[in-house]
């Protein structure tokens, strides 16, 4: 896992129909271009309150496998690398997972790395041999964090993918197209 320069990270992501949008509270947003190709999941699990994005397919999932669903999009899709990105800063997101991923030895090895990163929103980069580490965070998050500014992006530049999870039992997904939307859904419905 490496901290890669978000202006050029998001220069990629726009290829791709991927824009910021910035809230009231200063949480920035990705979200893919609203084209009539796009569609909008919704993974909610058992005590979720979130509200989906308009127009999204709304599905049930039990809270314990919504960490789970993002690893099985990472693989049903074949992505080689995923990039993490967080809502505000890192700062939040390390703080919520501190204690959880306490003796996670290959998170502390991020945790040490990203004394500079944490007022940043710089992604982190990553590859399949940190899938198991990405899947221990989700964890973490949804289980420890509290507040917005305390969720986080999942993405690639490889295909028009943007998963948001939400802290309190959530995860939007936007796809770029039908075909891929029906490969995510394949992956949380079996």
């Amino acid at each position: 896992m490496e901290f890669v320069a978000y202006d050029e990270v998001m220069e990629l992501l726009r290829e791709h129909g991927v824009h910021e949008v910035a809230d009231s509270d200063g949480l920035v947003c990705l979200e893919l271009a609203g084209s009539q190709e796009v569609v909008h999941l919704h993974l909610a699990g058992e005590n979720s309150e979130i509200v989906p994005r308009a127009g999204a397919r709304v599905h049930q999932v039990d809270t314990q496998c919504l960490a789970g669903a993002v690893a099985q999009i990472i693989h049903k899709l074949h992505l080689n690398q995923v990039l993490l990105i967080p809502v505000a800063k890192w700062r939040n997101v390390f703080d919520a997972v501190a204690f959880s991923l306490a003796d996670n030895e290959d998170w502390q090895a991020v945790d040490t790395a990203a004394t500079v990163e944490l007022n940043s929103r710089d992604p982190l980069l990553c590859e399949p041999g940190d899938f198991h580490t990405i899947n221990a965070l989700m964890e973490a998050l949804l289980k420890d964090a509290e507040r917005p500014e305390q969720g986080l992006h999942v993405t690639t530049t490889a295909a028009p993918v943007m998963v948001e999870l939400v802290p309190n039992a959530a995860i939007r997904i936007s796809v770029g197209n039908a075909v891929l939307a029906d490969e995510v859904v394949e992956t949380f419905n079996r």
